[in-house]
């Protein structure tokens, strides 16, 4: 199970690092620890930060997702990405930025109003990135006719529930690895009591086609206010993963929930899945949502 410490030895470089810039509490979990012991150490520290202000999460610690942190930090400050002279101050500087410019963004709009405009904003950004992709042979890639299709055709997503407890994948693929170099798994404790806020602790995306913190936020918030769908774990520097309190059970509204996260991540239904309808599948009754970013 996790452990608190380890010795100075085996303490990595880029977790020194980590841990100057970001010092959240937190516990480290031993490569091959039971997926399963994880997460109930994380439901233990879930209900804990509800009473003492932080929330748990899962980081997948290397050195890829190390670089973007520094990356996102120093674009905000205008300063040289360079992780020896960054300091805790800027990171922490960064944080009260990004969720400052959501919260004035927002304004008096509720976090679904405002989440449901952003997240179409970035749908339509994201179909005329698409279209521009493909415009040699727009007939043979159209993302607004599919999107268009999809959600005008008769698929619905069987109405079988999902009765087993979540297990985040992130987890489950540490539990079988034995290399060191593949990352090391840390239960953080995100100071603060909204979970919807932890792209701005944790700086991640703004890189080809995964969202900037702000707009993560938007979606983070959106997502919390109507599934109780809230971040738990990011896996290196491409894959995060939400668990979700309140599934989506409506088979039509499933629909909508996979073209709002095709807007989120665009490799989704075309990469991770087959296509929207096997998407939607994963999402309807679901208690986890899973994203990757190429």
């Amino acid at each position: 199970m996790p452990e608190a410490t380890k010795s100075e030895s085996t303490m990595s470089e880029t977790y020194r690092h980590f841990t100057r810039l970001f010092p959240y509490p937190h516990e480290r979990i031993p490569m091959g620890a039971p997926a399963a012991d994880a997460m109930a150490r994380y439901d233990e520290l879930a209900k804990l930060g509800r009473a003492q202000g932080f929330v748990p999460f899962f980081l997948n610690l290397n050195d890829t997702v190390l670089e973007s942190m520094v990356i996102a930090v120093s674009l905000e400050h205008d300063i040289i990405d360079d992780v020896e002279t960054l300091t805790p101050e800027q990171v922490s500087a960064y944080t009260r930025a990004v969720l400052q410019r959501y919260r004035t963004a927002r304004g008096g709009a509720s976090a679904e109003e405002y989440g449901s405009a952003a997240i179409a904003q970035q749908l339509r950004q994201v179909m005329d990135d698409g279209e521009e992709t493909h415009e040699d042979d727009p007939d043979d890639f159209n993302l607004n006719e599919l999107v268009d299709e999809f959600m005008s055709s008769d698929f619905l997503p069987d109405e079988e529930p999902e009765d087993d407890a979540p297990t985040l994948s992130a987890l489950l693929c540490y539990e079988l690895l034995d290399e060191e170099e593949k990352g090391e798994m840390l239960l953080l404790q995100i100071p603060t009591d909204d979970p919807a806020d932890i792209p701005a602790y944790l700086p991640f995306g703004g890189w080809n086609d995964c969202p900037d913190a702000q707009t993560q936020l938007a979606f983070t918030h959106y997502w919390r206010e109507k599934y109780g769908a809230i971040p738990a774990a990011l896996d290196g520097a491409d894959c995060l993963e939400f668990l979700v309190e309140r599934p989506v059970a409506d088979p039509v509204e499933a629909k909508k929930v996979a073209v709002e996260q095709f807007a989120f991540c665009s490799d989704l239904p075309f990469q991770v899945f087959e296509d929207f309808e096997q998407l939607t599948e994963f999402i309807h009754q679901s208690r986890q949502w899973y994203f990757w970013w190429d």
